[in-house]
């Protein structure tokens, strides 16, 4: 008998978005009128109250508009985390724009892939971000600065036109898997319920600080980190680039209540105080510690449990819907578990013919609600397979239900790779190395390492061509983000099947 598919009790997100702000900017302006003393934003330099960020995103606001922003603009912000970056987010939804925010850490040919497939009528560059003040210099982007939001760069092409119609809130950029980037949609709704998903499940309340690690360019750290702050009107504590002594320092220090990181933030965050000798169990404040991004090594979480006395919860979801599902109280993010459904979301699984499998079984797990990307920008095939049926949204992640009714993921239909909490598609990486002179093919696969995965690149060199392998790693340095880059690669014949593929699950076996 088929397992029906599980929904978390919609009641309390269906109350909070048929009551919320049209936009997600309002969620702070809300507090900006009831709690304008209370701390809003901090970060390495500076701090908000949420009377003061009101009147920055309206100081910022009105400065795009008289720039000659008009409702569906496209804004791009280039950034990393900072009080700069957060006030204009939310300025451009104040001016009627869609914000895309973008990693400045990623290279320059995937900004130029990015700023061209999104064509904004503006690019800000935030330059309390070191990256971001070297790409607005290579552009000649104009220095400015508005007092209270802060010293930015931009540049516009006032030939762009604006988006009519159902317009999203913010588009958030992720690898595809034929290594273009896509650009995630995303409504003003889905943005608040993100955000109050993290206050109905996690209890997030006025008094908790967020130490907002994840990059604001991806779900996490804008969506669930950020929003979720600003919905519950609690503090968001913005790192500009995470640094192990940085968070050990703000727990012990009673500075931050509630850390969502991907596992590779506490694998080094424990190393490191294990190394100094800090104690962080001793912090009073301290009450929310959880995972995302990733799946977690169950001898890491044991090992946050031990350290803080606190469970590692668990959140899942992906770029296209996110939340999707958590561990609730008593249950603790270990291994394969991610949990049960979140608030207002809805899962199945499929097998590959569109049928739900029975409990136990393994398929493709499905869902819908109110996180729901609303399609890729100006791509409306790739929106077309995964946007599925009566609102649903095709994961690509192979789950089953185990008997206590919580999910477990048991792999990848894409050959997805999660590192530091981004998604690498090892296609990307590969053509990056094809392109290296003297390669004929190659490999990427991902590894299991504590808290993360590495990428092992393996490369076949045309006959007769020994590859020097640390100028093909610079060559990736120099062609990937950061976290894309393949931590070792290996030349060799590569193993090839009947069909002519490469045997990619060989050489994971060989690194294993």
């Amino acid at each position: 008998m088929n397992q029906p598919h599980v929904s978390s009790p919609l009641s309390d997100a269906k109350s909070y978005l048929e009551g919320s702000p049209l936009k997600f900017h309002e969620a702070a302006m809300k507090w900006m009128r009831e709690t304008p003393d209370h701390v809003a934003l901090t970060d390495d330099t500076r701090q908000l109250t949420y009377g003061e960020l009101g009147k920055a995103i309206t100081d910022a606001s009105d400065w795009l508009v008289g720039q000659g922003v008009r409702p569906g603009d496209r804004v791009a912000v280039v950034n990393e985390n900072c009080i700069t970056t957060a006030v204009f987010i939310f300025a451009v939804s104040a001016a009627g724009g869609i914000v895309a925010p973008v990693n400045a850490r990623i290279s320059q040919r995937e900004m130029e892939v990015v700023l061209d497939r999104f064509a904004p009528r503006c690019v800000l560059y935030t330059t309390d971000s070191p990256a971001a003040a070297e790409y607005a210099q290579s552009v000649n982007a104009t220095p400015m600065n508005i007092e209270g939001v802060g010293q930015f760069s931009g540049i516009f092409d006032e030939t762009a036109e604006p988006e009519t119609g159902d317009l999203p809130g913010v588009v958030v950029f992720t690898s595809g898997t034929t290594g273009n980037p896509k650009a995630v949609m995303q409504s003003h709704p889905s943005l608040l319920y993100q955000g109050a998903s993290q206050v109905i499940s996690r209890r997030l309340t006025s008094a908790d600080s967020v130490y907002v690690v994840a990059p604001l360019s991806v779900s996490i750290g804008l969506g669930s980190n950020l929003m979720g702050a600003v919905v519950a009107g609690a503090e968001a504590i913005l790192v500009l680039r995470f640094t192990p002594a940085g968070l050990a320092k703000a727990i012990v220090n009673d500075l931050v209540t509630f850390v969502v990181a991907v596992p590779q933030v506490y694998a080094k965050l424990l190393d490191y105080a294990d190394a100094e000798g800090m104690d962080l169990g001793s912090s009073s404040r301290l009450r929310v510690v959880g995972s995302g991004g990733a799946s977690i090594d169950p001898a890491l979480s044991r090992r946050i449990k031990s350290v803080f006395g606190l469970p590692c919860s668990n959140g899942y979801g992906c770029t296209e819907m996110t939340p999707i599902a958590r561990t609730p109280d008593g249950m603790e993010a270990s291994g394969d578990i991610i949990g049960v459904p979140s608030p207002g979301i809805e899962i199945k699984l499929m097998d590959k013919d569109g049928n739900e499998v029975p409990k136990g079984e393994i398929g493709e797990l499905w869902a819908r609600g109110p996180s729901r990307m609303m399609g890729y920008y100006k791509n409306p095939e790739a929106s077309a397979e995964v946007m599925v049926g009566d609102g649903w949204v095709r994961t690509g992640d192979l789950v089953r239900q185990g008997d206590t009714g919580a999910y477990h993921i048991c792999g990848r239909s894409k050959e997805l790779i999660i590192r530091s909490g981004f998604n690498v598609y090892p296609i990307e990486v590969e053509s990056v190395l094809n392109s290296f002179p003297g390669v004929m093919q190659s490999a990427v696969v991902g590894r299991k390492i504590e808290g993360d995965e590495e990428i092992v690149g393996f490369v076949q060199g045309i006959a007769g061509t020994t590859l020097n392998l640390e100028e093909l790693r610079g060559y990736c340095r120099k062609n990937l983000a950061g976290y894309k880059v393949p931590s070792e690669i290996f030349q060799e014949e590569l193993p090839i099947g009947p069909s002519g593929k490469i045997l990619k699950a060989d050489l994971a076996k060989k690194i294993a």
